[in-house]
């Protein structure tokens, strides 16, 4: 997958981690509009008409006799191939769709599906540009469909909106008894997914997708061209980091006989704090973008450690020096891309080098530098590609453990997962195949065969577990490398030591209590390690009066509200 594709997919996962509805935000896309439309009231049917667009009525849908004389033949709990039902039952699912998108039921995968299982499926499409308010036309309507899959229906306050007025069904004992390929593949791979789909109430509305897990967001790289110029080698401390920079602005590096080298560069706003965020690591925490950390099963502000200081401290005595390019503060990928790619930067930081041209080949990743206390922390991620409420099933819905067992099938292995999500195969023809070795070789761009359209032949944000080893065909081979060694450097995240901050759901309460809080806290302190690394303040002067402004924001009552979500997640089984 190309970097750039990689890097908006992740961006959607990130987007879970920034925003406080993120301790649950489930990646979907922007909400959508009809392509055809449900059985609603009039104002939805007037808008059907209006557009020409097909009306699919949802009552009955799955509540044939068909379903109920059938129920009694589902092969609970077996997970395997052939038919659900001995006769075919029909069933309306609702989804969101692109605008260059192609209509689920006239795609490869849903028909196979339909043939192995004896479950048909009627679509109720919505363009992504006016979903959101269809959906919730639909279900004022009362006339919503038997389920809804992907990226529509799934927000977390959707779930636990309808789930507790009984609209989304619990799942808990239909997942118990009917979804036995979903058991396997989390008690193997993720198994901490349960804590993480479960609500407040201890119910589970949605299944889920886990398409992608890089650990690893931006990394920081260093020209090794430069530092054989002026004899150095890749600095593993923060005390040969600076020398190093030092002989970068000094020493001419790049050879043209012009002071127009910049020692390093990144950009303070990308993904929170993604690109500046790993220096803090060797102070003690590194900065997440999210600014938490679980301590011990205790929460963490990360903007009131030790840690933020003494790193906001250290990056300012950089940009004091003339170490750190000044544009930092105000320019994107584009500009910082207009430097490294002319061989003027030492140091930047970004997803891969791809920003750097023709020089790409020229830079190494720098692994975590040692502090002065010793400290050499790396941030790794937990499942970022991971997305909640994939597939809700409603009370519409007849015999909903047959619905379950349908559902089932997505999780059976990384090749159903990818077919469902990413596209047809194994066929060399179609999305992906496997090469001599064995290997996947995953299609995109232009290389993917133009009637293998999105949302037609696989549905993105379905429910799917792609698993592990997912990254060597969807990923890019070289950033594997890089965060494979950046595990050496995170033994207390990865010993459990040191916890991310999860994916989970919060009460609409708790979310609407520390929202503001939370923003205000995180803008507050971003301002404050702007001015302390461009020298407009000083951290050690400002030190307990910046913490005393955490206070009167909120902090404690924020953090109290935090350590319940996380008490709660932790104790879910």
């Amino acid at each position: 997958m190309k970097a750039k594709q990689l890097r908006n997919l992740l961006c959607l996962a990130l987007a879970g981690v920034m925003l406080l509805t993120g301790c649950g935000q489930n990646g979907a896309p922007a909400d959508t509009g009809s392509t055809k439309e449900s059985g609603v009231e009039d104002e939805t049917k007037d808008t059907a008409a209006e557009d020409g667009t097909e009306e699919t009525s949802t009552e009955d849908a799955g509540g044939e006799d068909a379903a109920d004389s059938d129920a009694g033949n589902a092969a609970a709990g077996e997970g395997g191939k052939g038919p659900i039902v001995d006769e075919m039952v029909t069933y309306t699912l609702a989804c969101q769709l692109s605008p260059n998108w192609g209509n689920p039921a006239d795609g490869e995968f849903w028909k196979k599906l339909e043939e192995e299982t004896n479950i048909h499926i009627e679509w109720v499409t919505y363009l992504e540009t006016e979903a959101e308010e269809k959906f919730k036309l639909l279900m004022a309507s009362g006339d919503y469909p038997d389920g809804f899959i992907g990226a529509l229906g799934g927000n977390d306050n959707d779930v636990i909106t309808y789930g507790s007025e009984g609209i989304y069904i619990p799942l808990n004992d239909l997942i118990d008894e009917y979804a036995p390929n979903f058991k396997r593949r989390v008690s193997e791979e993720y198994p901490n997914l349960m804590k993480m789909i479960t609500c407040p109430d201890g119910n589970i509305y949605g299944m889920p997708s886990v398409l992608y897990n890089p650990d690893i967001y931006n990394n920081t790289f260093i020209n090794k061209k430069w530092l054989d110029a002026v004899g150095a080698e890749v600095p593993t401390t923060t005390e040969e980091f600076f020398e190093v920079l030092k002989k970068f602005k000094e020493e001419d590096p790049n050879g043209n006989g012009e002071a127009d080298e910049i020692p390093m560069t990144f950009i303070f706003s990308d993904w929170g704090a993604s690109d500046h965020g790993p220096y803090f690591g060797s102070f003690g925490y590194p900065l997440a973008p999210d600014y938490l950390m679980i301590d011990n099963k205790e929460v963490k502000y990360l903007g009131a450690e030790e840690s933020f200081k003494k790193g906001a401290q250290w990056l300012g005595e950089l940009y004091a020096e003339g170490l750190i390019d000044r544009d930092v503060f105000t320019q994107d990928s584009s500009g910082m891309a207009a430097k490294v790619s002319t061989n003027t930067v030492g140091v930047y930081s970004s997803w891969d080098t791809t920003e750097a041209g023709d020089f790409a080949e020229d830079y190494v990743a720098l692994m975590p530098l040692k502090g002065p206390e010793g400290e050499q922390n790396a941030l790794v991620e937990g499942i970022t590609g991971f997305y909640n409420g994939r597939f809700i099933i409603t009370d519409k819905a007849k015999n909903p453990e047959i619905l379950m067992q349908w559902i089932d099938r997505f999780y059976e292995n990384m090749e159903v997962g990818l077919n469902a999500t990413y596209g047809i195969g194994p066929d060399e023809n179609k999305a992906w195949y496997y090469d001599e070795n064995n290997e996947i070789v995953f299609k995109s761009g232009d290389d993917l065969p133009e009637d293998q359209v999105r949302g037609q032949q696989q549905l993105p944000f379905a429910p799917a577990i792609l698993g592990d080893g997912v990254e060597d065909f969807l990923g890019n081979p070289a950033k594997n490398v890089i965060v494979n060694d950046m595990h050496k450097f995170a033994g207390k995240l990865d010993s459990g030591e040191w916890e991310r901050w999860p994916v989970c759901y919060v009460t609409v309460e708790e979310k609407e209590d520390i929202a503001t809080t939370e923003t205000d806290l995180m803008s507050y302190s971003k301002n404050q390690l702007a001015k302390w690394i461009a020298g407009e303040s000083d951290v050690n002067a400002d030190w307990d009066s910046y913490l005393q402004e955490l206070e009167n924001i909120g902090l404690s009552h924020y953090l109290e509200v935090k350590q319940q979500i996380y008490d709660r997640y932790d104790s879910a089984e």
